[in-house]
């Protein structure tokens, strides 16, 4: 007979009956160690993941901000370095703008990842590296410019492509994620930033232009302008052409600013940043138009086509006249077209209304 420290007896039977409730208690324990150890591998599983997939949507973000300031830059950097002495020498060379705006988005992206990822990395106790460099506080060109393409496929944006396979790798005591990105392709809109080439291009009187899109142009069937939808002859204007140059409205009684419409034939972001450069695809393009005629003096009074890199290349141009009435624009100057503008815009030179 066994007895426990408090006197009472256990017989064989009893011990027998009481061996495997012992058995399952210690065995049970070790269950919920175990269970407990699991759930921490799983959730810190979890959080390991979250911050791998954290930080490629960070990158998406980083490239997208980082892409539409470097733009707003690049045209600060023609417009500010300008001089009446050298107006060429203000504007980037052939092909470089792309480059100025592909340094300073990679810049911005890696000042955006360390401000976002690293933190996030510091507050869930996690070690981050990109391309093999832990991103820290500490760290510098974790995406480097070879990993950054710039790609104009319309004319009021350009999309900023961050390559496939740059390697990922989130770090924690017993958990880690490798990984490579996915291609990464995010698009930046230029609208709503100023022009240098038609700043600096109609120097006398700096007239500024704002990059924002004409609503009315479709390319469902065929480009469509739809400029003369609307003979207009108590006001003599041709609509959507008078909304079009009239543009957007503007505080202050700032001079209107037309619209920019798509042109196969004028001149890209980049080209106008390149004071017009032709190196982007004609998909690209755009154009706008100047209004006052401001180099008038310079140009000795002969008609000139106000499409904005028609009028800075002198292109002569032909007035349109509505009952016998020449059109003019918002400013009350005469306004002209050259002889591919008005086939481009389906315009005629005679209306009647």
């Amino acid at each position: 007979m066994l007895f426990d420290e408090k006197g009472y007896a256990f017989t064989p039977l009893t011990l027998l009956l009481f061996i495997p409730i012992v058995i399952l208690a210690i065995s049970y324990g070790n269950i919920v160690s175990e269970a407990n150890m699991l759930a921490n591998i799983a959730t810190g599983g979890d959080v390991t993941y979250a911050v791998s997939k954290d930080v490629i949507h960070n990158i998406e973000l980083a490239s997208k901000d980082a892409g539409r300031n470097a733009a707003y830059l690049a045209t600060r950097h023609v417009i500010d370095n300008y001089t009446n002495r050298s107006a060429g020498s203000s504007f980037f060379g052939a092909g470089k703008s792309k480059l100025f705006v592909r340094e300073k988005i990679v810049e911005g992206m890696n000042n955006h990842l360390i401000n976002s990822t690293g933190k996030m990395a510091e507050g869930t106790g996690r070690t981050v590296y990109i391309n093999d460099k832990i991103l820290d506080v500490n760290s510098t060109h974790t995406i480097k410019e070879s990993d950054v393409s710039i790609v104009q496929r319309d004319p009021y944006g350009f999309y900023v492509i961050v390559k496939e396979g740059i390697p990922v790798k989130v770090v924690q005591e017993g958990q880690m994620y490798v990984g490579k990105t996915p291609e990464i392709e995010t698009y930046v809109s230029i609208e709503g930033l100023e022009d240098p080439y038609v700043w600096i291009g109609t120097k006398t009187r700096k007239t500024s232009n704002v990059i924002n899109a004409y609503p009315y142009y479709s390319n469902a069937s065929g480009e469509s302008y739809f400029f003369d939808n609307e003979v207009d002859g108590t006001n003599l204007h041709l609509n959507n052409l008078w909304y079009c140059l009239n543009g957007t409205d503007n505080p202050g009684e700032i001079t209107p600013r037309p619209y920019y419409v798509p042109d196969t034939r004028g001149l890209s972001f980049f080209e106008r940043l390149e004071n017009g450069s032709n190196v982007d695809p004609p998909s690209s393009k755009l154009s706008s138009f100047i209004l006052g005629n401001p180099l008038q003096e310079d140009y000795q009074n002969k008609p000139t086509s106000s499409v904005d890199w028609e009028y800075i290349n002198k292109v002569p141009g032909e007035a349109i006249s509505i009952d016998g009435n020449e059109l003019r624009d918002p400013e009350g100057t005469i306004f002209y077209l050259s002889k591919s503008s008005l086939t481009k815009f389906k315009l005629q030179t005679d209306y009647s209304s």
